[in-house]
């Protein structure tokens, strides 16, 4: 995963996870405006990280854990979750030991994606994959 971040470290923080074909820079516009008063933090799923691959959902939960543990983040204010990104939110919110006060999902896939259908999915995703069809 690719982390970015604006904001005071200091400052109550926000986890956004992002929708499918963009990344966690496209949360960016609304982190800009609330970097004022809040931690905002982008992570960008493996799948759309050159050179990196997608191996599980709780392996990308588990890089979301220590990237907060390193950030020293003992509790997150708002967790924010868009289309697909809402499938990872919900899993880092029931397993993460991290307290998260709110929570929104904007749209999204709340039921859980099964394992056959995500193999399915991740080589459409891929933008490794992708390049070498075209």
């Amino acid at each position: 995963m690719v982390f970015k971040t604006t904001g005071n470290k200091s400052e109550p923080v926000v986890l956004f996870f992002h929708a499918m074909g963009v990344t966690g820079e496209s949360s960016m516009p609304v982190a800009d405006k609330l970097a004022g008063k809040f931690y905002c933090i982008m992570p960008t799923s493996t799948v759309y990280c050159s050179g990196q691959r997608y191996c599980s959902k709780s392996d990308e939960v588990q890089q979301v854990v220590r990237f907060l543990e390193k950030q020293e983040i003992k509790e997150i204010e708002l967790v924010v979750a868009s289309s697909i990104g809402a499938d990872l939110a919900m899993a880092f919110v029931t397993n993460a030991k991290i307290p998260v006060k709110h929570i929104f999902f904007d749209g999204g896939q709340f039921a859980q994606i099964g394992k056959v259908t995500r193999r399915i999915m991740v080589p459409f995703l891929s933008p490794d994959l992708i390049r070498m069809e075209n």
